[in-house]
């Protein structure tokens, strides 16, 4: 699921969602917006504050999230 399906599906708002993850929302809009990448470490905070509705793999292509998950360090993910 996209972070922009689950904000509407759960209305919560991008400020509230930010708020949650401890960055602005302005950041929030920028990664909806497909104006800035969600960084690899903000998308296992996601993926946790999601309980895993918006999962890592959605969120960043560009990380081999199998790798990362396989990896046995669980604090990554």
């Amino acid at each position: 699921m996209k972070l922009a399906e689950y904000l509407e599906s759960t209305k919560t708002s991008q400020a509230a969602f930010a708020k949650g993850l401890g960055v602005s929302q302005g950041l929030v809009y920028q990664w909806i917006a497909g104006k800035r990448p969600v960084s690899a470490e903000q998308c296992p905070l996601i993926e946790r504050l999601t309980d895993g509705a918006v999962t890592c793999e959605e969120l960043n292509d560009k990380v081999d999230w199998a790798f990362v998950r396989g990896s046995g360090d669980r604090a990554a993910v």
